[in-house]
């Protein structure tokens, strides 16, 4: 059975295009995966259960404020967290860490290497 991986990521429309490598890296994988371009109703859905990892675009519009970033936290308790973002911030990599989460990743990303990395957090390391 495939690995359920929610992505939470900012698309318009179709245009998934800085998306692509890691869709690619989660197919790699034979990763599951559901999209949402809204933060609240990807978290909700992550916390329902069944979410194997969750991956994050922090640079997703609806992605806000302290609110979302302590939800980020309760979830990173149960289940693994990856975030993306363009900004390389030491603030946010120590924040990460503080909070759980298994990866920091900036943009763009490396196809091969998330991939790699991916399937290392699947296997539960």
């Amino acid at each position: 059975m495939a690995q359920r991986v929610v992505l939470i990521a900012d698309a318009q429309g179709d245009d998934w295009g800085l998306m692509t490598p890691l869709l690619g890296a989660l197919s790699d994988v034979g990763a599951m995966t559901e999209l949402f371009t809204d933060c609240t109703a990807g978290l909700l859905s992550a916390v329902r259960g069944g979410t194997d990892l969750l991956v994050i675009d922090m640079d997703t519009p609806s992605f806000g404020g302290l609110d979302s970033l302590v939800k980020i936290g309760r979830i990173a308790s149960r289940v693994p967290v990856l975030l993306l973002s363009t900004e390389d911030s030491n603030a946010r990599r120590m924040w990460a860490v503080e909070v759980g989460v298994v990866g920091y990743v900036t943009k763009p990303v490396d196809g091969q290497a998330l991939a790699r990395f991916v399937a290392k957090v699947l296997r539960g390391y």
